[in-house]
């Protein structure tokens, strides 16, 4: 009996993460001049949506505000990094054809972000996950590490949490996951997160497992699946 896999996008299915982060370092230095320092970078901009960074800057530099202009600067870094630099995670589509699941994507990106990201190199996932499988964070009031998405998903897809397991790449999947009843695998491989240190950080989250690499990945669901 097939279970369900949720997919995060931005540093697991997309070597990603890093290259949203530096369009919105990049856009508060030109247009703020505020340089953010590497500790700054991953507690404020890593691993959440645009509406949960703008907050989180907001609760850390008072006074700081986005407009219209701000965000149409980012969106275009974005778009431009994204184009030119997003790459999949390597054999990422030998995990997408593990048949013991039923495969959808929960990104913290809205609908139209995500559109963007399906440039010529990313157009095979829509064989393996069809767009009626894909998530966005504008579908719940809250993105994670709030569990709405993820309910979202299983109640949709007709999986009970305890039959769902999420992948994902940053602690607000984790305590997103654990406040939705799910299991979940940190994924780890993508630039900037594979290291011991973090390894460590994951494994405090109480994640089934912690793996850099896809092949790795597909062990960890099988075995999570066989003991079910």
């Amino acid at each position: 009996m097939k279970k369900l896999l949720i997919w995060d996008f931005d540093g697991v299915i997309a070597d990603s993460e890093k290259l949203w982060v530096r369009a919105w370092y990049e856009i508060l230095k030109t247009e703020k001049q505020i340089k953010l320092g590497n500790a700054e970078k991953h507690n404020l901009l890593y691993g959440i949506a645009d509406r949960d960074r703008k907050k989180r800057l907001a609760e850390h530099i008072p006074g700081i505000t986005f407009d219209n202009d701000f965000m149409n600067k980012v969106y275009k870094r974005e778009f431009y990094l994204g184009t030119n630099f997003m790459m999949p995670i390597p054999d990422v589509e030998k995990v997408m054809n593990n048949t013991n699941f039923e495969h959808c994507i929960a990104t913290g990106a809205t609908a139209d972000q995500h559109k963007c990201k399906m440039i010529p190199r990313f157009q095979w996932i829509r064989d393996c996950i069809p767009d009626s499988n894909v998530f966005t964070v504008d579908m719940v009031k809250q993105g994670k590490p709030a569990p709405d998405l993820f309910l979202l998903v299983a109640k949709t897809k007709g999986y009970e949490p305890k039959d769902c397991i999420t992948i994902g790449d940053s602690i607000t999947d984790f305590q997103a996951a654990t406040a939705a009843g799910m299991d979940s695998i940190a994924f780890i491989g993508a630039t900037g997160n594979n290291t011991k240190r973090y390894a460590k950080e994951c494994e405090k989250q109480g994640v089934f497992g912690v793996c850099n690499s896809m092949n790795d990945l597909n062990v960890l669901l099988n075995n999570w699946y066989q003991s079910r």
